[in-house]
């Protein structure tokens, strides 16, 4: 079945690739509309969605843009044009996918307007400009970057070849567009946040959560994975969170490497979705190798690899944000659950090992208790948290929360 095809790209400069991109995706069976966002002169190629259209739709004009030396703002009105236009493209279906192509400025404005369209609409950026290691340019989306490696410009033999293997993946992507995530009524889902220090008890969650008939979407706390996942809570794709690892609000206060933003654990609260969450990493910040201070080095700490140095916090730090994280639980309008391994709370952290400090990980608890509301139980389990026993908790835990709603299929 044909497919709709949006390119993105500055018509003024970078016509002719554009309009070999759209050939290339014409000869395989789909409709490529070309979307004009370039702003220093007349196009090239005629456009789909001209550079006037654009503009307008941005609040803009498009000659006082092509004669204004506010390259900046320019650039906002045309990148918020091409999102409402884009938008409008997908709420009316005729947009399967998206691809644009260009150099820094086309990439940072292709990365921000894909962005802009929701999980599972295939997006890919071509761009010589994205090995630039200082910039995210996909944050939370399920955006594809392809690095051109030459200059994205002229129809050279290398930038065609680019240009080809560029037009097979996106219509590759189009054609196999599967529905997007809770458009069919199915298990519902539950968001879990794990990473490497509670794999083992993810991976029994996982699995209890399946026998009982939910769909389980795990995501990576490594800072973006946790902001992806509050994104997608706050747009209501889940029946309940089990937060196992909310310690990128430890990294925030304290410089670490994994942040993801001051929304963190309170927006599965604010729609009173159910949530079971636990510490794990919150009593520990991380730094990279070369980042470790000789102050960091006289702590307990655990050297994963060059770029993860992980560091025990003192009692003191711990009492100072357990006051944090009681603020954002207290927001919770549904019901929610602590709980505490008392014998752990991540791998290194266990007995005999490197970050092994229970009776500092008390004084957090403590304060925790001291402030937070009294609908919310702190429950402490005699285990660590990669135990099973730990994981049966959790699930105790889930099963009560979830108590006199909805099961899984």
């Amino acid at each position: 079945m044909s497919k709709v095809i949006a390119i993105v790209g500055t018509l003024d400069t970078k016509g002719r690739e554009v309009a070999y991109l759209k050939d290339l995706i014409t000869k395989r069976g789909h409709k490529a509309l070309a979307i004009d966002i370039g702003m220093g002169g007349k196009p090239s190629i005629t456009a789909d969605i001209t550079a006037e259209e654009i503009a307008a739709a941005g609040g803009g004009n498009i000659e006082e843009i092509r004669a204004s030396t506010e390259r900046h703002r320019c650039s906002q009105i045309m990148t918020a044009g091409a999102i409402k236009k884009v938008a409008e493209l997908h709420s009316m279906g005729q947009l399967d996918g998206i691809i644009a192509i260009g150099g820094a400025s086309a990439t940072f404005a292709g990365t921000a307007i894909m962005g802009a369209l929701p999980f599972g609409v295939p997006k890919l950026m071509v761009s010589s400009w994205v090995a630039v290691p200082t910039v995210n340019y996909f944050g939370t989306k399920d955006m594809t970057i392809m690095h051109s490696v030459v200059e994205a410009a002229g129809l050279n033999q290398f930038f065609k070849n680019v240009l080809s293997r560029a037009a097979g993946a996106i219509c590759g992507m189009a054609e196999m567009t599967a529905p997007a995530p809770g458009a069919e009524k199915g298990k519902p889902f539950v968001a879990i946040s794990g990473y490497g220090y509670t794999e083992k008890c993810v991976t029994y969650v996982i699995q209890a959560l399946e026998e009982r008939g939910y769909e389980p979407i795990r995501f990576h706390a490594t800072g973006i994975g946790e902001k992806a996942m509050e994104e997608l809570i706050e747009q209501g794709l889940f029946a309940a969170v089990i937060d196992l690892v909310p310690s990128s609000i430890t990294h925030a206060i304290f410089g670490g490497t994994r942040i993801a933003g001051p929304e963190r654990l309170e927006v599965a609260g604010r729609k009173g979705i159910p949530q079971v969450v636990a510490p794990a990493g919150v009593n520990c910040f991380v730094r990279a190798l070369d980042k470790l201070t000789p102050e960091f080095k006289a702590r307990k700490h655990y050297i994963m690899d060059q770029h993860r140095v992980t560091i025990r916090m003192n009692a003191e730090e711990l009492a100072s944000i357990a006051p944090v994280y009681a603020d954002k639980l207290n927001k919770a309008k549904g019901p929610t659950k602590f709980l505490v391994p008392l014998r752990g709370w991540a791998t290194p952290d266990r007995e005999g090992g490197p970050l092994y400090e229970p009776e500092t990980d008390r004084v957090f608890i403590e304060e925790l208790r001291k402030r937070l509301k009294p609908e919310i139980e702190i429950r402490e389990i005699d285990a660590h948290i990669e135990d099973r026993a730990f994981a049966q908790a959790v699930m105790a835990a889930f099963d009560e929360v979830m108590e006199g709603r909805p099961a899984g299929d």
